[in-house]
């Protein structure tokens, strides 16, 4: 109970940031858009439409995420109350988590939202299993990318000042696109083309092709290793981050706002 009570009070300092949060939600609404299959993910039973949405879900929102988490780590340092935290007696890591957390479901609401609207889509055209489904691709493919997007936005929020921080998360996410997501394959001409590859999750449960906008690639579909090991990586990323943003804060000196 205590550590909710903590999550609630960061939920709500969250939340105050209402321009990033209606970011978050336009990006969440825009995911909805995206297809490669006949009908959008709520106008059908199909269950890899749903994955679909869940993975742009984990691509574009996190856009805003990079941008809202700069102070996670160094507010308490900028607000010269690390010093009270620290003599509460809660554990530092459930504070954290909990700052975390709290943080986190603000900003992912939309996501959360859109992905249960979906849900409730294919509900209703036979997909009694939409629901339990919603529930995995959030846990394993939404809130992991939201939470390595938060983690490098409060990592660059301990080094940099604020507005350049934002800057420099996005990039960073941009570049983790780049470097996970985004795949590219030659040509015949030569040339290289730049395709989406889809998450192991989503490939190992809901029959996800390797590249969504490749279904007749030859690409080698994900084991069910491959998807327990990326997101063992995107957990042990986002820790080290967030742990790392937090050491450098309590190294830093602050001017008090």
């Amino acid at each position: 109970m205590r550590f909710l009570a903590l999550a609630r009070t960061h939920f709500r300092l969250a939340a105050r940031q209402r321009a990033l949060w209606i970011v978050s939600l336009g990006l969440a609404l825009l995911s909805i858009t995206i297809t490669v299959n006949p009908g959008l993910s709520f106008e059908t039973d199909n269950p890899a439409a749903l994955a679909l949405t869940a993975q742009m879900l984990a691509l574009m929102p996190p856009i805003a995420y990079a941008a809202a988490f700069t102070d996670l780590a160094s507010e308490s340092e900028r607000l010269g109350i690390s010093e009270i935290e620290a003599s509460a007696p809660v554990p530092p890591f459930e504070l954290v988590a909990a700052r975390v957390a709290g943080a986190l479901a603000a900003m992912a609401l939309p996501s959360v939202g859109v992905l249960l609207f979906c849900a409730g889509g294919q509900m209703l055209h036979g997909n009694v299993w939409a629901l339990l489904q919603a529930a995995v691709l959030l846990a394993g493919v939404v809130l992991p990318a939201a939470l390595v997007a938060a983690a490098l936005s409060a990592f660059a929020g301990s080094l940099l000042p604020r507005a350049l921080a934002r800057i420099a998360a996005i990039v960073a996410w941009f570049g983790v696109l780049f470097l996970g997501v985004f795949v590219p394959t030659p040509t015949a001409g030569g040339g290289l083309r730049v395709h989406i590859a889809a998450d192991p999750v989503a490939q190992v449960l809901f029959g996800s092709t390797p590249l969504l906008d490749s279904p007749e690639s030859a690409v080698t579909a994900a084991t069910p290793l491959d998807a327990i090991a990326l997101l063992a990586l995107k957990l042990a990323a986002a820790v080290v981050l967030l742990a790392a943003a937090g050491a450098i804060a309590r190294k830093r000196t602050y001017r008090r706002r």
